[in-house]
């Protein structure tokens, strides 16, 4: 995650609205200034000269995020119209950049959990795995197409797969082993959808909720976490609706206000993961009308959303999934 929930709340702590353009653009919004930046994440600490390079690859505004800032790099953010935000592990300080306004933070913050996976992430692994549950004994150039990534590449992390006992050829394309182990891997593996989150609180019911930002948000919008998980296996009440859209949305205007992770009952996030995305004719939209993302995804959320049932809500979305996949398996 790009903008962690700390630093969300900081900002809104401070009267700064966010919302997400991109997987990683922002736009940020203070009183009547507004400003879409370009985020630009360090999990470790940059020097000036490092600036130097990121103002010469970026002809627009950023909005540098570093674990500390030496008063040397904030000098050189600040000097070329950034901004900047360093989180310490115990608070948030920084200073943005809005159109002529500038606006420092200082506030102390509990410090936010931080994903120790370094390196870029191979999404177009885990989007494998996802088209493979859902299509068994595929080709490699259909993988290919459904994923949108080169054939070679698709090979590559097919054999990587089945060195791990993950998939296998078959004589009419490739399938996964056991379902079951598939998911399994997956969820072990999948480090989260990436891109920036935003946080809100509604008073409706959770389905209304997803409803409401369905129809003011663009077209590609996917409903997942306990309101999809109810459609696909019906458990429990849903507590928290969960969506991932390709631009973001002022749901201020929509009657949401800012929240804290833990007190927000809607989670807007515009990922980076492109495996979000179905290919078209693989979208499922469900006869509430709402457009459902895929059951891997959808268990990976509930598995995080509060609530003591929350495990068990979520395999019951994997036993469905699994019944759909072997479905399938024997009608091909």
């Amino acid at each position: 995650m790009l903008i962690s929930t700390t630093a969300w709340q900081a900002l809104t702590e401070v009267g700064v609205a966010l919302i997400p353009r991109g997987a990683d653009r922002v736009e940020l919004t203070y009183g009547e200034a507004r400003d879409t930046l370009t985020v630009v994440a360090s999990p470790t600490p940059l020097r000036p000269r490092d600036i130097a390079a990121l103002i010469s690859r970026h002809s627009e505004p950023c909005l540098v995020i570093v674990p500390t800032a030496t008063p040397g790099v904030q000098k050189a953010v600040e000097a070329a119209g950034w901004s900047w935000l360093a989180e310490d592990g115990q608070r948030i300080t920084g200073v943005l950049r809005i159109d002529s306004e500038r606006i420092p933070l200082h506030p102390p913050v509990e410090a936010a959990k931080r994903s120790a996976r370094t390196g870029p992430v191979p999404w177009g692994t885990f989007t494998l795995i996802r088209r493979m549950i859902q299509r068994p004994d595929i080709t490699q150039r259909e993988l290919a197409a459904l994923v949108g990534v080169s054939q070679p590449r698709v090979s590559q992390a097919l054999r990587a797969l089945a060195d791990e006992e993950v998939v296998w050829r078959t004589s009419s394309g490739w399938t996964v082993r056991d379902i079951d182990a598939a998911i399994r891997w997956w969820l072990a593996t999948y480090p989260g959808p990436g891109g920036i989150s935003t946080y809100w609180y509604g008073l409706a019911p959770a389905v209304e909720q997803a409803r409401t930002v369905v129809a003011a948000a663009p077209p590609s919008v996917v409903v997942s976490g306990d309101v999809a998980a109810d459609v696909i296996a019906p458990w429990r009440a849903p507590t928290r609706a969960v969506l991932y859209a390709r631009t973001g949305v002022d749901l201020a205007a929509a009657g949401f206000v800012p929240a804290g992770e833990e007190e927000a009952t809607l989670e807007f996030t515009v990922p980076r993961d492109p495996g979000l995305w179905r290919p078209a004719g693989m979208e499922v939209t469900a006869t509430t009308g709402l457009p459902l993302a895929d059951p891997l995804q959808v268990i990976w959320d509930v598995r995080r959303s509060p609530g003591s049932d929350s495990e068990e809500a979520a395999q019951r979305v994997w036993e469905v999934l699994r019944r759909r996949h072997r479905d399938r398996g024997h009608a091909a």
